[in-house]
């Protein structure tokens, strides 16, 4: 089969930017053969700073662990070993026939953002996003909402990170706002929640942005915008409240305090 000479992808590097806010998230291979996952000693060696996604997925998230295993699981007992088939080999198929649904969807999520761009920069988009799409467009209107900045690259130094933030807007009553969209598989009637550390995610985008006193007087909303992947034409916002981003704001400083302190790296150094 030609799945099998395949490689499954052993794990991600994170994402990482220069301090001029250019994206190094891979770097070229030794061998000159293509690129690879940037590491924390490439970003140790080129004075790399991690992104906001890099600094929170240090920390365990088990309920999404435990959804990872079972559905590793799921894919070997639906893909048995062939008789003559080493273990090496079939866990090497397995982990490629796992990590392809989660390909698509990561494709499907990157379709869904330049869709959701080509739209505001008045260019025609695909008719099979148009009704995945078309609710964030109406959401838009309906709140009277002005962007300002679409896909903006953001590096906070001060702190240590960087990323790039959905939208930057301004409110009916030119209250500021970020907001993030996601992609999301539903199930009709289930209420859709935020995952852990999503709210620290938008926090640390508009302290960067919008300035840490902006945050810290509570003068910033925030929101994701969650895009069904599974029901098209499902939009639903979780709001954050400016108290609430405040709260969060505190709890990621510390978080980048961690990071540097146990990867034994400060992005903030121009220098050793």
């Amino acid at each position: 089969m030609a799945i099998l000479t395949q490689k499954p992808k052993r794990g991600g590097g994170g994402h990482w930017y220069t301090a001029t806010g250019e994206a190094r998230h891979t770097m070229p291979k030794a061998d000159g053969s293509g690129e690879r996952n940037t590491t924390l000693r490439d970003a140790k060696k080129h004075r790399l700073i991690p992104s906001v996604t890099t600094l929170i997925g240090m920390f365990a998230k088990p309920g999404l662990q435990r959804w990872k295993e079972n559905e590793l699981l799921r894919t070997a007992y639906d893909n048995p070993p062939k008789m003559d088939e080493s273990f090496e080999r079939f866990a090497d198929k397995c982990l490629v026939l796992h990590e392809q649904p989660v390909e698509e969807a990561a494709d499907f999520g990157t379709r869904i953002h330049d869709a959701i761009e080509k739209y505001f920069e008045g260019y025609p988009i695909d008719d099979d996003l148009l009704e995945y799409v078309n609710p964030a467009f109406q959401w838009k209107q309906e709140n009277q909402l002005r962007f300002i900045e679409r896909e903006k690259i953001l590096v906070n130094m001060e702190h240590g990170f960087a990323g790039t933030v959905d939208i930057v807007g301004l409110g009916a009553n030119n209250e500021k706002f970020i907001v993030d969209w996601k992609t999301r598989k539903t199930k009709p009637k289930v209420k859709v929640t935020s995952y852990d550390f999503q709210i620290h995610q938008i926090a640390a985008y508009a302290a960067t942005y919008w300035g840490e006193d902006q945050v810290e007087q509570m003068q910033v909303h925030g929101a994701n915008c969650y895009i069904s992947s599974t029901e098209p034409g499902r939009y639903e916002v979780i709001k954050y409240s400016p108290e609430e981003l405040r709260d969060a704001w505190q709890v990621f400083k510390g978080v980048c305090r961690i990071w540097r302190s146990l990867k034994g790296y400060d992005p903030r150094k121009t220098s050793d």
